[in-house]
């Protein structure tokens, strides 16, 4: 499950051990006032999700795969570039909550990305919001109202379902500092880590996700943040 409006294809760079069935999942537009429950058992129908899968989310599709195992019994989680719970959140994001700060965004340029660039000086910063425009698969206004808001008023705590959470040190829009048992870091990874350093996504990937060595619950519970 990829991040907040984003395409499948964010996830190109990464590669799975053999004998693992991917099935890309892309963002479906939420009815109006749904809920993250009923999104989730919308997702589970479309797709066809079945009982003992092991789920990937990055970023806000981090958050749809833990509603996801709420509904339906799955093997693992595999979190990147995400929270497993309210209180990874960075405090900024409990002042937006108070504030509803879902209802003042520009989503106008949100969803432009070609006119945020209007406005970016740096070249570097222009380069990331043309990356971003690339991978956007949704550019409906109301589709990210709803996310962020639904992002801003998640409830959940830490999951007891099996997981393995790989992490950019320098991720700015969830900072590593905030977040709890479990972790792997990604030395110098940013929120995109996915993209940018997709070498040492995939050595883990490879460790963790291959028969052998299928080591969920291990790391759940021994917190362990040595790879």
């Amino acid at each position: 499950m990829p991040g907040m409006g984003a395409k499948p294809e964010i996830f190109s760079r990464l590669r799975f051990p053999s004998g693992w069935q991917v099935i890309p999942v892309e963002w479906l537009l939420p009815a109006r006032n749904e809920s993250l429950a009923v999104y989730a058992a919308r997702l589970i129908e479309h797709y066809r999700i079945v009982p003992d899968s092991v789920l990937l989310g990055m970023s806000f599709g981090g958050i749809l795969i833990r509603e996801i195992a709420e509904q339906i019994p799955v093997s693992g989680l595999v979190y990147i570039s995400t929270v497993k719970s309210r209180e990874e959140l960075p405090p900024v994001y409990t002042i937006g909550r108070k504030l509803q700060v879902w209802h003042y965004l520009p989503y106008g340029l949100i969803t432009r990305p070609e006119r945020m660039k209007e406005f970016v000086p740096l070249k570097s910063l222009r380069k990331r919001i043309q990356l971003y425009e690339h991978y956007m698969g949704i550019k409906n206004p109301a589709y990210f109202k709803w996310a962020v808001k639904q992002l801003l008023t998640w409830k959940r705590s830490l999951p007891v379902i099996p997981y393995i959470h790989i992490h950019g040190t320098g991720d700015l829009i969830f900072p590593f500092k905030h977040l709890r048992a479990g972790r792997i870091p990604v030395q110098g990874a940013g929120h995109l880590a996915v993209m940018t350093h997709p070498f040492q996504i995939n050595k883990i990937l490879k460790k963790r996700l291959a028969p052998e060595g299928f080591s969920f619950g291990k790391l759940e519970h021994q917190n362990r943040i040595d790879d």
